[in-house]
């Protein structure tokens, strides 16, 4: 009787395991999230860099304007490799990758030139 117990407990607490690990898929941020994301983080990078006292953000106008562009070109690029690394581990699947990061890309960056605020071209 108690072997009996045992295993039960045993095919109970497996049952429970698989449960939760199917629960917990890793599921892909959405592209809206990451899209907003991208916007916070190019609004705060041209917050730094037109306006800090840093050294490192620039002493003239034209440094400012060109570590601001390089930044946005690094998170451009940054978002690229994120879609591309979701797309190889079958997050975010597609037929074609690049064509659907440009399409994100292209909604993002008319989002960013009605912010006034500046892109990757």
């Amino acid at each position: 009787m108690n072997a009996k117990k045992i295993i039960l407990c045993l095919v109970m607490l497996c049952s429970i395991t698989i449960v939760k690990a199917q629960s917990n898929v890793n599921d892909a941020p959405s592209v809206s999230d990451m899209a907003g994301e991208m916007v916070t983080k190019v609004k705060l990078a041209k917050e730094y860099f037109m306006t800090s006292n840093d050294v490192v953000a620039g002493k003239t106008f034209e440094e400012r304007t060109a570590n601001l562009t390089t930044k946005t070109k690094a998170l451009f690029n940054e978002y690229r490799d994120i879609r591309t690394d979701q797309n190889k581990r079958g997050l975010f699947v597609t037929k074609d990758i690049k064509e659907s990061i440009n399409y994100e890309l292209s909604i993002i960056r008319q989002t960013l030139h009605y912010m006034n605020l500046p892109t990757d071209l």
